[in-house]
C-alpha cells in the first residue's frame, strides 16, 4: 500500500481520519467555508469530530495557527466502508433528492444498506425511527445539507448510540453519479471548488463568490467560535475526549428529539 491517495493526498492522515469516523458512537461532519457560514452552532458544537475540507476555510485556519489536514467525506468515507467495517456490517444513507440514495446504495458493494430518501423520507424516519433502528446500522451517511444534517446526526446518535454516524453534504449525490466524483488530478491541484461551479453552476456560482467575500470579512469571529467547540489537532476539533456526550443538546435551540423543530430548522 502506497502512502499517497490517487489525487496526491496523504493516505496515511486520511486512514486516520477514516478509523476515528468509523469508531462506534462517532459523531463526525466536515465544514467549508460556506457550511461554516450556515451551520446550526448548538449542533455544531455537539459534534465528536469536525474535519475540514475547504481550501479557503483552511488557508484562514492556517493563519491562525491551526494547522489542519485535509479531509473531506469522499475522502474519508470509502475507506471507511472498505477497510473499517466489517463486510456484513450494515449502513444506513438519510438524504438528497428521491431516488438518489438509493442509487447510491448500489455504490456501496458488499455492505447491506437501508436508504430514507430526503426530505419526505426524513420526516416519515423523524416520525417513526422502527425502521432504522430495528436494522441497527453500524454507520449511518447524512447528505441534508449545512445545519439540518448535524441536527439529524444528533437525533440519530440518540437512537443508535453504538453507530458512527457521519454528514456527507453532497456525497450522496455525487455517488449517484460516480464512485470517485473528482478525478485525481482534482484533488491534487485543489480545484474541487472550480470543477463544481463548472459542474454544478446555478447552485455554486454564489458559493464562492458572494459567500466567499462574505466568510472572509467575518472569519476572525468564525474561528473564535470555532476555537471555543473543542480543541484543534491536525485531524480538526476532536471532541472525542472532551467532557459530555455528543447527543445532548446544550440549552441553546432545538432539543435533538424535538422532530418538528429539526425540520422546520432546515427553511
Amino acid at each position: 500500500m502506497t502512502d499517497r491517495c490517487p489525487g496526491g493526498l496523504d493516505r496515511e492522515f486520511l486512514e486516520r481520519f477514516a478509523r476515528e469516523a468509523g469508531r462506534p458512537g462517532a459523531v463526525v461532519t466536515w465544514l467549508n467555508h460556506w457550511s461554516l457560514l450556515h451551520a446550526d452552532w448548538p449542533a455544531l458544537s455537539r459534534m465528536r469530530l469536525i474535519g475540514f475540507d475547504g481550501t479557503l476555510l483552511q488557508m484562514v485556519l492556517h493563519h491562525h495557527g491551526h494547522r489542519v489536514g485535509r479531509s473531506s467525506a469522499d475522502l474519508v468515507l470509502p475507506i471507511v466502508l472498505d477497510e473499517v467495517l466489517a463486510p456484513d456490517d450494515r449502513v444506513a444513507l438519510i438524504g438528497a433528492a428521491p431516488g438518489v440514495a438509493a442509487a447510491a446504495a448500489g455504490r456501496l458493494g458488499r455492505h447491506p444498506a437501508i436508504v430514507f430518501d430526503g426530505y419526505g423520507g426524513l420526516e416519515a424516519l423523524l416520525a417513526d425511527p422502527s425502521a432504522l433502528v430495528d436494522v441497527a446500522p453500524r454507520l449511518v451517511v447524512i447528505g441534508l445539507g449545512a445545519g439540518l444534517q448535524e441536527r439529524v446526526a444528533l437525533q440519530i446518535h440518540e437512537w443508535l448510540p453504538d453507530a458512527a454516524v457521519v454528514t456527507a453534504g453532497g456525497w450522496l449525490d455525487q455517488l449517484d453519479h460516480a464512485e470517485q466524483y473528482f478525478p485525481g488530478w482534482v484533488h491534487r491541484m485543489r480545484l474541487g471548488w472550480a470543477w463544481r461551479i463548472v459542474h454544478e453552476p446555478r447552485r455554486l456560482c454564489g458559493r464562492y463568490t458572494i459567500e466567499a467575500a462574505r466568510f472572509l470579512l467575518g472569519a476572525g469571529a468564525l474561528v473564535e467560535l470555532l476555537e471555543t467547540i473543542g480543541p484543534f489537532n491536525g485531524l480538526g476539533i476532536d471532541r472525542c475526549t472532551a467532557p459530555g456526550p455528543a447527543g445532548r443538546w446544550d440549552g441553546t435551540g432545538a432539543a435533538p428529539a424535538a422532530s418538528a423543530a429539526l425540520l422546520r430548522g432546515a427553511s
